[in-house]
């Protein structure tokens, strides 16, 4: 059986250098392209978002039948047809996207944006640009759900970071070197999506072990019999992209392009936090869903709690730091005060909020494992109904200050109301237990080493160059000692194989 261990650590690996690799190059994007240009990326990342509800919940489907074959003798052809299946759906679609992202590029760059300083030609064209790049970014999740199912985390990782460093360092050397152009920008990041889908679907059918002389075209029924599973995760997942971008939407219309540009930043931190839990998400799906079919249900509490642990113990320390220095870390970040000024105060509160919501995922991860989404689904509605009118208001009314804060506190809410709901169905007696020994203790610790750390600080007087060993070491103290106190982190899935 594949390695969990092996895989949770190539996970976190591969997460942190992509996280760093964008920590480090991103203000760069901002010196080179300026605000305004570098809200164009963040406008594409909600694009990205938002068209990721014709998704219709195949990628993950996919990625989780792969796994459950793995239980039982099973025919490779059913999964390779599902798989081709979706292929001719996806490609169809992608096709329709990119024409009408094209032919609406410049109503979007004329109406929808506030353009102050870009031409609006250009604007346009960079639109159309990721008309293209959306499709194939579907085409390479759906891949990455199949190399997953098949838990083959250490390859992804490592073709992942290679990408990914021509992502970025490229763009870098294009910027620097060659040309600050967006529309040049644009372009060298669709070169880069292709190269990405090549690698990703020639990988994902090796590890199908079908050969490619079978032919095989689209079937119905092989999309019939995922239908109600996927249906599930189709209407969540769309409901899920209405209450995380809504406001970013809206935002995207009432902010001005660069102060838009701003407000990408705190995405970026904010979203960076919410992938710390990806690595174990990544590898722990797989094997809850393993577990389940084998019966296992004892193992499967045990990674389940362990995995909550491992998550609450790196999450909560970068979140305490990211939250009391905000200003700060995005000064020395960006080197640019405005943005530091703009954009600190509204990090602080998102990135709370997202601290909550990568441990509240947990619930989902149970849910998926089981197969049995109606609460997933029921909560989900529950947030639309409550959430989007909150944050459109929010965010029309108050700007991202406004939604920061909404963001927050719903979550807050959200998490300790409905992670009772679903241990009493799926497990019950483990909730109390699950949130005081592997969410709550952890908190605890985190708070108060953060705070003292923050404290510390302000009666030293510790500045710009001094926080960057600074707040690193508090970080890492605070991790460590987590570790130390509680000590059944010791059996931990990072340290024993399940």
């Amino acid at each position: 059986m594949t390695s969990l261990r092996k895989n949770t650590i190539a996970n976190y690996v591969g997460q942190v250098y992509t996280n760093l690799i964008g920590i480090v190059i991103l203000p760069f994007y901002l010196k080179y392209l300026g605000a305004e240009a570098y809200g164009l990326v963040g406008f594409f990342a909600v694009m990205q978002a938002w068209f990721g509800l014709l998704d219709m919940g195949l990628s993950p489907t996919l990625s989780r039948q792969v796994a459950h074959s793995r239980s039982a003798i099973d025919d490779g052809k059913k999964l390779l047809t599902l798989l081709r299946s979706v292929e001719w759906l996806f490609g169809i679609l992608s096709l329709i996207i990119a024409a009408g992202v094209a032919l609406a590029s410049n109503w979007i760059a004329g109406r929808w944006l506030t353009v102050q300083q870009l031409s609006y030609d250009q604007v346009a064209y960079c639109i159309a640009l990721m008309g293209c790049m959306i499709g194939m970014r579907w085409f390479n999740a759906l891949y990455r759900g199949v190399i997953q199912g098949n838990e083959q985390m250490v390859w992804l990782n490592a073709a992942n970071s290679m990408l990914v460093s021509f992502r970025f360092i490229g763009a870098y050397v294009l910027l620097r070197w060659v040309s600050q152009d967006p529309s040049h920008f644009f372009e060298f990041q669709l070169i880069i999506s292709l190269l990405e889908l090549l690698v990703l679907h020639r990988k994902s059918y090796i590890g199908l072990s079908v050969p490619q002389a079978v032919k095989i075209g689209f079937s119905t029924d092989a999309l019939k019999s995922i239908a109600p599973f996927a249906g599930g995760l189709a209407y969540t997942s769309a409901l899920w992209i209405l209450i995380t971008q809504t406001d970013k939407l809206i935002l995207s219309h009432t902010l001005s392009l660069k102060e838009y540009g701003y407000f990408a930043l705190v995405a970026v931190v904010a979203n960076g936090l919410l992938s710390m839990s990806t690595p174990v998400s990544q590898a722990i799906l797989p094997r809850l869903t393993l577990l389940h079919a084998q019966g296992k249900i004892e193992e499967l509490v045990q990674l389940y709690c362990r995995s909550t642990r491992v998550v609450s113990s790196i999450v909560f320390p970068i979140t305490g730091i990211l939250a009391v220095f905000s200003h700060e870390i995005l000064l020395l970040w960006t080197g640019d005060k405005v943005a530091a000024d703009w954009a600190g105060p509204v990090l602080r509160w998102f990135i709370i909020g997202n601290a909550i919501l990568t441990i509240a995922a947990f619930q989902y991860y149970l849910q998926f494992a089981y197969a049995k989404l109606r609460l997933h689904v029921v909560n989900t509605t529950i947030n639309a109904f409550i959430q989007i009118p909150f944050l459109a208001a929010a965010a029309y009314w108050y700007g991202a200050m406004g939604v920061a804060y909404t963001w927050f506190g719903i979550r807050l809410i959200t998490f300790f109301v409905f992670t009772a709901v679903v241990h009493r169905q799926f497990l019950q007696g483990l909730h109390l237990k699950w949130l005081f020994r592997d969410v709550l203790s952890v908190f605890t610790t985190t708070a108060v080493l953060t705070g003292s750390g923050y404290w510390l600080a302000q009666q030293g007087d510790i500045h710009s160059a001094a926080l960057l060993w600074y707040l690193p070491f508090v970080t890492v103290f605070t991790c460590g000692i987590n570790y130390l106190l509680w000590s059944k982190t010791r059996v931990s899935l990072l340290l024993h194989n399940v």
